[in-house]
């Protein structure tokens, strides 16, 4: 009895014998298909899935290759209504920002199947326990983004800065003059705003300075 238990427990092992037959069984198997000349070699199932997305021909080394490629479309879970459009940020029908990434498949009858993860930390509540703060105006505030349509300030240089690089304005001092003035104490200056394409605005001293990273905000 000992023995025969033993000559079942060796039919069930994966051996280097039976390895090939047993991918082949799984499906999972490194053979490359007919009349295929150049493929992408990756163990990655990320890179596997774009190249597949792509249209291109992968192949493993191991075995292990993705068969379908994985699409997504955004939920939300407040009105569970779906859109395509992954640059959404709010959803489209209610409005709230409550989208969620969500895997789909394609069956054969086109029919849409979703894929929802087991995960409790998928829909996590942080963030939501305190209030918001109350919205500030102005030209330089600075709210949370709360609607899709909900306007933000330009955040646009002061008028002296903009007159410090602007050759045409009747009253232009030059850069090198003794008699140019910055702008230092305008409200721009002081949250360091400043134009790239004009050079404007207001400059640290030293850029090899180091700067604080952490700073006790009262």
């Amino acid at each position: 009895e000992e023995e025969e238990e033993e000559e079942g427990d060796d039919e069930g092992w994966i051996t280097p014998s039976n390895l090939k037959q047993a991918q082949q069984d799984t499906g999972h198997c490194d053979t490359a298909p007919v009349g295929v000349q150049v493929g992408c070699v990756t163990t990655d199932f990320a890179m596997q899935n774009v190249l597949l997305q792509m249209g291109l021909h992968v192949l493993a080394v191991n075995g292990m290759l993705i068969r379908q490629a994985r699409s997504y479309i955004l939920r939300c879970h407040g009105c569970f209504k779906t859109t395509s459009d992954m640059t959404k940020v709010f959803c489209p029908h209610c409005g709230n920002k409550t989208l969620k990434k969500v895997a789909v498949s394609v069956s054969d009858d086109g029919s849409l199947h979703m894929h929802f993860s087991r995960n409790p930390k998928v829909l996590n509540p942080r963030g939501l326990r305190y209030p918001l703060p109350a919205p500030k105006g102005g030209k330089h505030a600075n709210n949370p983004h709360l609607v899709e349509d909900q306007p933000f300030p330009q955040q646009r240089l002061s008028r002296k800065a903009r007159q410090k690089t602007n050759v045409f304005d009747p009253d232009y001092i030059a850069g090198i003059s003794p008699f140019a003035e910055s702008d230092i104490y305008s409200r721009a200056a002081n949250l360091q705003i400043r134009d790239a394409a004009l050079g404007a605005g207001r400059r640290r001293l030293n850029p090899n300075a180091v700067t604080k990273k952490f700073v006790k905000r009262r």
